[in-house]
């Protein structure tokens, strides 16, 4: 019996979509880069959850404290002082946020940090995948999966799995949305005029995460130089930055001004050497990869400044991937210059904490980004060299990944065994370093913690 005219033309088109999405002469490199993709995140998972330590220590205790000061209040303008009140020189709202969402229906065991944080790298990982597979062939998608490979490593899973890191994913989630929301904004064919109030305001929240979070307004304003926005989204962008910077940095820093040592030849040195040390994480943290490294993140750092100055002296108009891409970039740039200038003229290591290299990270997905979107324009890229090559990369991200995923949970180990193993009366150095310089403040948080705890 013949089907009905409607239910055939649904099977021909079904069978259209999925003859456009995998093509016979991809199925196996398919099969591949999906096996490849599966394990990395496999690995990523494991990771998460291996290195999860929910036991507060160092700046959690602060935090704790510090909201519970603001839940025995219980006034409005108290917890509006206290979303803002400086850490250091950072204002973590969303950490405070966090902490006392975490005391009031996790338990103080630091849950809401993990899965938000979590959350947050997996919406990078998924604005960045989108934008690289917007109106591209199959081929495109498949390459493209290394992308999100990159963002979900295991230098991020640590960020996770260590709540105190969690201040990184939350503003650059925030910085990753404002990039990608401007770019539509400016290149698409009708302007938006919402797509712009969204970028601006998620520039506005990214310092709320961590103070790298106000590299989004120089980045925003290269963005519209480069994608000629025009004058009026220009001075929109600068003048809220002004204000936010303005506004964010007017608080009473620690009095150190007076004694800084001016900069010299050999503060400039130290400045390009940490540039160097910051771009080369994570591999900057093994003494025997020390110099390496650093050579390695200064020839990164040359390509990148390379990329720009060509791509803003191109005469060929910006897509939405090459605006991201250049957002990336600019944006591990400038936060690996706000590193080194605030430890140019210390005497102490040039060591880059591990934390850090979900910047670095980041930076480096706007290279590969970059070279992709090189490659779909070359005459090569229909043959199967291109799709051998990414799937050769996808492997050596699968090695990494499970290399630095060992590392990251033995150290994570440590951590935790150091920090659960802390009761009140001990007394140790490796507790005066992982859990509190002053012991007796822990043991204070932690009794008036469990105190407030048992109330609820």
């Amino acid at each position: 019996m013949l089907a009905a005219p409607s239910s055939r033309l649904d099977r021909l088109r079904l069978s259209a979509f999925f003859r456009l999405r995998t093509p016979h002469r991809y199925g196996k490199p398919s099969l591949y880069m999906g096996s490849l993709f599966s394990v990395h995140v496999v690995i990523f998972a494991l990771v998460v959850w291996g290195t999860a330590v929910t036991t507060p220590y160092l700046d959690m205790l602060t935090w704790q404290h510090d909201a519970l000061d603001a839940l025995k209040a219980n006034n409005a303008k108290v917890w509006l002082s206290h979303l803002l009140h400086p850490h250091n020189e950072h204002r973590l709202a969303f950490v405070r946020v966090l902490t006392l969402l975490d005391l009031t229906f996790g338990g103080g065991r630091e849950t809401i940090f993990i899965m938000t944080t979590l959350l947050a790298v997996i919406v990078i990982a998924g604005l960045l995948w989108r934008v690289m597979t917007e109106q591209t062939r199959a081929k495109d998608r498949l390459l493209a999966l290394v992308i999100p490979m990159l963002i979900l490593s295991s230098t991020a899973a640590l960020d996770i799995g260590l709540p105190i890191n969690c201040v990184y994913p939350l503003s650059l989630v925030f910085s990753v949305a404002a990039i990608v929301l401007f770019a539509r904004a400016t290149i698409a064919l009708r302007k938006n005029p919402r797509l712009l109030m969204g970028a601006m305001l998620c520039a506005l929240l990214s310092p709320f995460g961590n103070m790298t979070g106000l590299v989004i307004w120089p980045v925003l304003t290269w963005l519209g130089w480069r994608a000629k926005a025009g004058l009026r989204v220009s001075l929109i962008t600068l003048s809220l930055g002004l204000v936010e910077a303005s506004l964010y940095l007017w608080h009473d820093l620690p009095a150190h001004a007076s004694g800084d040592t001016p900069y010299d030849l050999g503060s400039l040195v130290r400045l390009g050497a940490y540039a160097g040390v910051f771009l080369g994480l994570p591999f900057s943290r093994l003494a025997a990869l020390t110099l390496p490294a650093i050579g390695f993140g200064l020839c990164l750092g040359l390509v990148a400044s390379a990329i720009l100055v060509a791509d803003r002296l191109s005469k060929k108009p910006a897509t939405r991937a090459s605006l991201v891409s250049t957002g990336l970039i600019l944006t591990g740039l400038g936060v690996a210059m706000m590193a080194s200038l605030g430890r140019a003229n210390e005497s102490t290591e040039l060591i880059a904490p591990a934390r850090y290299s979900i910047y670095v990270v980041l930076f480096h997905t706007g290279l590969v980004m970059r070279a992709l979107l090189w490659l779909r324009t070359h005459p090569y890229h229909n043959r199967p060299l291109d799709l051998k090559t990414g799937m050769g990369f996808a492997m050596l991200l699968v090695l990494f990944q499970a290399v630095s995923g060992l590392a990251g949970l033995k150290a994570a180990h440590d951590l935790r065994d150091v920090v659960i193993s802390w009761q009140p009366g001990l007394q140790d150095a490796r507790y005066t370093k992982l859990v509190f310089p002053d012991l007796s403040y822990a043991e204070t948080v932690r009794r008036d913690v469990e105190a407030y705890l048992l109330t609820r």
